[in-house]
């Protein structure tokens, strides 16, 4: 057994004292920081949170950082290059986001290679399952605007999406935009009924969210589910504020009832109560 002096049990106690100590500062400068950026976002100032951020973490080496810069970046830019770099505006309250995305206003970019900050802490923390939540996000994100990752086919977008939610979810770090994502992505892929099971979790998180109705009623439409299909129908009419939306949910509707009407058209009518000995027909199984 070796026995180490009091001088040196002391030194030891020490480090790691001070070690403790600077970990706990650090992590409270995090909070503060992103508390900070999170209070600009609420009163509309998207560059100023950003740039407290940046300012803070230049390098995009703070998980928990970068996924703040990630989430102001893909909802409040009002311009960007690829998702490489992106530009940001401190707005009113009661201005509309949208009007400053024109194609013609000129603003100054800052440079955020989003996709490959992501993948390069995923390799260093490969145990942070927030940063598989934020790969799914950034790959959906693409997918959406088809404006970045020119490398990549739509087609090797959806797989991509569907692994990182696949684990984000696993380890809780799901909620209603992250499972309808992940449905939409098994949807595009033709795996019609690997779909229902994120639509309807989605629906469950957020029974009001119109596109989860829609998308799962397309699905049941395609898995010849046509009751099922039109009751999603319905609440995605009743749901969709806007008259495009409810134009193309009434559309999805008028479509399952015609191919509802159409199978009772073809159906045998039912006959009287079956002689004896005669054997009733099997019901067909609905999964």
């Amino acid at each position: 057994m070796i026995f180490l002096g009091s001088s040196r049990i002391t030194a030891a106690l020490l480090l790691a004292g001070g070690s403790f100590l600077a970990a706990t500062a650090q992590a409270q400068t995090n909070i503060a920081i992103l508390q900070k950026a999170d209070a600009l976002v609420g009163e509309r100032k998207y560059a100023s949170a950003f740039q407290v951020l940046q300012k803070y973490d230049p390098r995009n080496e703070r998980p928990a950082v970068v996924l703040q810069k990630e989430d102001i970046a893909l909802r409040y830019n009002v311009g960007h290059s690829q998702y490489r770099r992106f530009a940001f505006k401190d707005v009113q309250l009661t201005d509309n986001l949208e009007n400053f995305r024109s194609p013609d206003s000129t603003y100054t970019l800052t440079p955020f290679p989003l996709g490959r900050a992501l993948r390069t802490l995923k390799a260093r923390y490969p145990n942070d399952y927030k940063l598989d939540r934020g790969l799914g996000d950034y790959y959906f994100a693409v997918q959406q605007c088809n404006c970045a990752e020119t490398s990549k086919e739509e087609d090797d977008l959806f797989p991509l999406i569907i692994q990182y939610y696949d684990v984000a979810h696993e380890h809780g770090y799901g909620d209603y935009s992250s499972y309808y994502a992940q449905g939409y992505s098994y949807q595009r892929l033709g795996m019609f009924q690997e779909s229902v099971a994120p639509f309807l979790r989605s629906i469950e998180l957020r029974k009001n969210y119109p596109e989860s109705h829609l998308n799962l009623a397309f699905v049941y439409l395609e898995l010849k589910q046509f009751e099922k299909a039109k009751e999603q129908a319905q609440l995605a009419v009743e749901l969709f504020p806007d008259e495009q939306h409810k134009s193309d949910a009434n559309f999805l509707l008028k479509t399952v009832e015609e191919r509802l009407q159409g199978k009772e058209a073809v159906a045998p009518k039912p006959t009287a109560t079956p002689q004896k000995g005669t054997k009733k027909p099997a019901r067909k199984r609905v999964i």
